[in-house]
């Protein structure tokens, strides 16, 4: 999500790192522990390391994600300066697996175990699924809010609140994602793909950074497919994200999300 902001000035690997581990999982898991108890954190954690999804979600996230988030920064920079298949294929490893295992592992798994596993999913229990997103996305912008640093304060209001707004439909995508499969390790990787297609993971330049080492825009990329991909999930499910009804006790509901393929027309 941050990599768009990371090549102006504004990433701070270090300060996001322990601010997602420290003041975002952390409280996320004591938090379960004392509502929930023991079987909370267990059924978190079935869901953080929820694996088994058909190949639908993985092409979703490892692809799909990455080739809109690539055709947007080329229709933005244009034809690359360096583009032979050589300098290309190499890209695919140093600059998109790498970033991608890097920006999952130590930052996106976590950060979607706290926002989506835990703030995202309870406050859609309470008021459905749309506004949880909508009431996510400018908290999910503060918490980010080392980012703009070293600005005056006007102009870090101003980007705080375009954060904000992109955000909106980012948590929409995710919010259907995790609804749908209720793997919080797919939405994360989702997070993670759109990071490494980008800007990269804050120590490793991304695909689109590598491939236009001069011009920023071009990281602003994934933000806008994520703008995209949020708006056609909120038509296509008529605000819904694929959102079912809590019927259970909160347990019961962190097992409960249906998977895709138990879910009718009507859920989606």
């Amino acid at each position: 999500m941050l990599t768009g902001l990371a090549d102006r000035g504004w990433w701070l690997p270090g300060s996001v790192l322990v601010s997602t581990l420290i003041g975002l999982l952390l409280p996320a898991l004591l938090i379960t522990w004392i509502t929930d108890g023991r079987d909370g954190l267990r059924a978190l954690w079935r869901r953080a390391v929820a694996v088994r999804l058909g190949p639908a979600w993985y092409a979703a996230a490892l692809i799909l994600v990455p080739a809109l988030t690539l055709t947007i920064g080329v229709l933005i920079g244009g034809t690359p300066a360096e583009r032979s298949a050589g300098f290309l294929l190499t890209g695919l490893g140093a600059h998109f697996l790498l970033p991608l295992l890097v920006s999952f592992v130590l930052i996106n798994w976590w950060e979607e175990v706290a926002w989506t596993g835990f703030v995202q999913a309870r406050l859609q229990d309470r008021q459905g699924a749309l506004l949880a997103a909508l009431t996510v996305a400018p908290l999910f912008a503060l918490q980010h809010s080392s980012l703009v640093a070293g600005h005056s304060l006007m102009a870090g209001v101003v980007m705080l609140v375009l954060l904000a707004a992109l955000a909106v439909p980012f948590r929409f995508a995710l919010g259907w994602a995790y609804n749908r499969t209720g793997s919080l390790f797919l939405v994360g990787l989702l997070h993670a793909a759109g990071n490494a297609t980008t800007g990269g993971d804050g120590f490793n330049a991304g695909y689109l950074r590598n491939l236009y080492p001069h011009d920023t825009n071009v990281t602003m990329a994934h933000l806008i497919a994520m703008f995209l991909l949020g708006l056609l999930v909120v038509i296509a499910t008529r605000g819904r994200l694929g959102h079912r009804s809590p019927g259970h006790p909160p347990e019961e509901r962190l097992e409960g999300v249906g998977m895709a393929t138990h879910q009718t027309a009507d859920e989606s």
